[in-house]
């Protein structure tokens, strides 16, 4: 998985930068991802503070999601919940599809 990481003027610590890889090291096992971009800004004018947006590239349709929170944990943390939960919803898509093939052919060529 290729990672890009773009914060502009604001630099994310390492800690946050060991963070963000391995809750998308978690995420491959569950899902194929080609290449991972994450977007980190601080608005310093609006509330909440800090943005996250993630554009993954995955087999099929790209995951895109967006988190504000007030502080780049929290933030992290409700993308990761998004990131999962799409994830999720894509999976069990895939699988009432296969499901749905299965039903339309003859039952020895499925599990």
């Amino acid at each position: 998985m290729k990672l890009s990481l773009n914060s502009g003027l604001y630099q994310p610590s390492v800690t946050f930068s060991t963070q963000l890889r391995d809750k998308l090291a978690a995420l491959c096992k569950l899902l194929r991802i080609d290449e991972a971009r994450i977007v980190v800004e601080k608005r310093a004018e609006s509330s909440p503070a800090f943005r996250l947006s993630a554009h993954l590239v995955v087999p099929g349709p790209d995951i895109v999601v967006e988190s504000v929170d007030h502080t780049l944990r929290a933030a992290l943390q409700k993308l990761d919940g998004l990131l999962l939960a799409r994830i999720e919803k894509k999976r069990l898509k895939q699988t009432q599809r296969i499901s749905g093939r299965c039903l339309r052919t003859s039952p020895r060529v499925c599990p």
